[in-house]
């Protein structure tokens, strides 16, 4: 059984990789901010603790990270909001597993944020613009911060059903939706796969054979 800290657990995708993680027997710590979506993590059989990416200190986060066998960044800027906190985030959380001694960390980004995707037509607005910005950012620090990282960047996100097939690749791919419950099925995969920023849409292939297709 693994310990493994999920940051953003209330979030849409962050909720279905916490109950994966529970069901295939690993302990959770759920990073929440806010105290009302206690009892949504609670229910589902994880640690919750209560810290905020902007107001709480790095050694705050890394107090929590200690014992951990992985790091999970799941979070993300609501709309309206300034995409800041996405790279500042990551940022604070690397510098704090680091200090704890977490050598594992994996992050949710988007889709073409390492391989330099063009934004056009309806995704080229300026909150686009900046949320990939700092996408971007927040995946510089993690490649360059000496942990065992893995960066999964999905398509458009669906509340689709779990298909448990998708397409997975390290080279550019066109983008497509991918249902939340097939990204969280892949994160929670992702030990399989260590430096690499995987690209992740829906596809034809079950996601241990995507993985394995990547090579180790």
């Amino acid at each position: 059984m693994s310990r493994i800290v999920v940051i953003g657990a209330h979030g849409r995708t962050g909720l279905l990789l916490v109950e994966q993680l529970v069901k295939a027997g690993d302990g959770v710590v759920a990073v929440i901010r806010n105290p009302r979506h206690m009892a949504d993590l609670v229910k589902r059989g994880a640690e919750t603790v209560l810290l905020d990416l902007e107001a709480s200190t790095g050694p705050e986060f890394a107090a929590q990270f200690k014992g951990a066998d992985a790091i999970v960044f799941a979070a993300g800027s609501a709309a309206g909001e300034s995409s800041a906190i996405d790279s500042a985030g990551v940022r604070k959380t690397l510098r704090a597993a680091a200090k704890a001694g977490v050598r594992r960390y994996v992050a949710i980004s988007s889709i073409g944020a390492s391989t330099g995707m063009k934004l056009t037509g309806d995704w080229a607005t300026d909150e686009m613009k900046d949320y990939y910005k700092h996408k971007r950012l927040a995946g510089k620090a993690i490649m360059a911060s000496g942990l065992d990282w893995t960066l999964v960047e999905p398509g458009e996100l669906t509340e689709g059903k779990p298909t448990g097939k998708v397409t997975l690749s390290v080279a550019a791919i066109p983008e497509k939706p991918v249902s939340r419950a097939d990204v969280a099925a892949v994160v929670a995969a992702a030990p399989a796969s260590i430096g690499k920023a995987l690209q992740l849409t829906a596809g034809k292939t079950p996601i241990a054979d995507a993985f394995k297709a990547l090579g180790k």
